[in-house]
């Protein structure tokens, strides 16, 4: 279920008097953003690709007004992939063109792709820390839950550092930011001890 940015304002706007709502909207998304790319927290199953022999890239299926952050595990017909490995870190030169048994994947915007191309048919399972897009509405309702006074002190912060704004505050910015920056990291030292193989009580539905 989905708290739409609306659900937060009661938190944020007593502190900011005078904001405008879509300034507010602007400053939780960041936030919420920011909150997902440096804690990984919000975690999900993402759907199994099936995947053909020869082709190497296969595009995310996230839930609606979400992207895919990171791949946090992956493993193709059973053999864990290593994901965290840039090109430059794959010795061979020629990995571009060449089929076998991936080794790695790599992801990007809106899409994966596995090294070397596969040379036989399979399936790609992952899971995947995922943030709002930048049109999102909304969050999951667990990450709101869980983790909401981490996105308020992120959103006070952007918005007391709003110049000239009857709620500019830069030194109370810097106390919020600093909530932030505690929280998130905790928030992050959490989800790291709970990283595993096994299937996420956070699934990605399959789109009809």
């Amino acid at each position: 279920m989905i708290a739409p940015w609306i659900q937060f304002m009661d938190y944020v706007l007593p502190d900011v008097p005078g904001c405008p709502i879509p300034a507010a909207n602007i400053a939780i998304r960041q936030a919420t953003i920011a909150f997902c790319e440096q804690s990984l927290a919000y975690k999900a199953t993402h759907p199994d690709i099936a995947v053909v022999a020869g082709t190497a890239e296969y595009d995310f299926v996230p839930p609606d007004e979400t992207v895919v952050h990171v791949i946090t595990y992956a493993a193709f017909n059973g053999d864990e992939l290593q994901s965290r490995v840039g090109e430059y870190g794959i010795s061979n030169p020629d990995w571009r063109s060449e089929e076998g048994t991936p080794k790695y994947i790599f992801g990007g915007m809106t899409s994966l792709m596995l090294i070397p191309a596969p040379d036989v048919d399979g399936t790609l399972i992952m899971t995947v820390a995922l943030k709002p897009s930048p049109d999102a509405t909304g969050i999951d309702g667990s990450i709101f839950n869980e983790f909401r006074e981490a996105i308020i002190h992120g959103a006070l912060s952007r918005l007391m550092l709003s110049p000239k704004k009857p709620y500019s505050n830069p030194s109370l910015a810097t106390y919020h930011n600093q909530q932030f920056t505690i929280m998130t990291g905790q928030a992050g030292t959490r989800t790291a001890r709970s990283f595993t193989r096994a299937p996420l009580q956070t699934s990605i539905l399959r789109r009809g």
